[in-house]
């Protein structure tokens, strides 16, 4: 091969390199400019490897359900419900952490819910002290994404059924559940639920002598729900009209 060809295709080569690298710098671009730079900075995958401020993973907010406020209910021999609440909601928080989760751990009425945008928020309360036994979960009577809302409240359902072995108790869920007050606190798009993890009475011995295993139920309700919203974000959109994907 002469040496002019051998120029050409060197210089054909740099070209083609070149435009890859163009239009690879332009993939990267599009991908930051629809978002990519903040799903790479909520990636759990990505907390789990890099820990840093950067990578926080996706946000959750965990209420203790009466901390700072009250006792909540409160048994005859003592056991007071917030404190069982709390050793929970801070067994809930350590396991996200260590599966790339960043939470917030708020007190009932805690100042950070006004406004709040996160992808998750869970209220942690337990049932009063009668001999029954069972666990509720439910969202926001009123809500502009319900789609979301009943997405979260139907993982916590079925995972923490499954991780207890306690009864969903439907028709025992009250206004005062469906009407909680940091529903009405936070954002409009921030998904939210409310759980009574079981009764003082019935339900004492596992609430008070494995936390672990109501929280790993809790955990495994929020871990399906971040998955399936990002199942979701990544699934193409058909439009009403054409039947054509965005």
């Amino acid at each position: 091969m002469s040496t002019h060809r051998l120029e050409r295709l060197h210089l054909w080569i740099k070209w083609l390199l070149l435009a890859v690298l163009l239009a690879l710098a332009a993939l990267i671009a599009l991908y930051f400019y629809q978002g990519g730079w903040e799903r790479m900075r909520s990636s759990r995958t990505l907390a789990r490897l890099i820990p840093s401020d950067f990578f926080q993973g996706p946000q959750v907010a965990i209420i203790s359900g009466h901390r700072g406020f009250d006792s909540g209910a409160v048994c005859k021999d003592g056991l007071m419900e917030a404190l069982v609440n709390e050793e929970i909601a801070t067994r809930v928080t350590a396991m996200l952490q260590a599966q790339g989760v960043s939470v917030m751990l708020l007190d009932e009425y805690d100042p950070r819910l006004q406004g709040l945008h996160a992808r998750a928020l869970l209220s942690i309360h337990a049932d009063s002290c009668i001999e029954q036994s069972g666990f509720k979960v439910a969202s926001a009577e009123q809500t502009v994404i319900p789609e979301q809302d009943q997405m979260l409240v139907d993982c916590l359902r079925e995972k923490y059924s499954e991780a207890t072995g306690l009864t969903f108790r439907s028709t025992a869920i009250t206004k005062d559940m469906t009407q909680y007050h940091a529903f009405q606190r936070v954002a409009d798009d921030t998904p939210g639920a409310i759980i009574e993890t079981g009764y003082l009475g019935g339900d004492r011995a596992l609430l008070v002598d494995e936390p672990d295993r109501v929280a790993s139920g809790i955990v495994a309700g929020i871990l399906c729900f971040l998955d399936q919203q990002d199942a979701l974000a990544k699934t193409p959109t058909v439009t009403a009209t054409n039947g054509s994907t965005d």
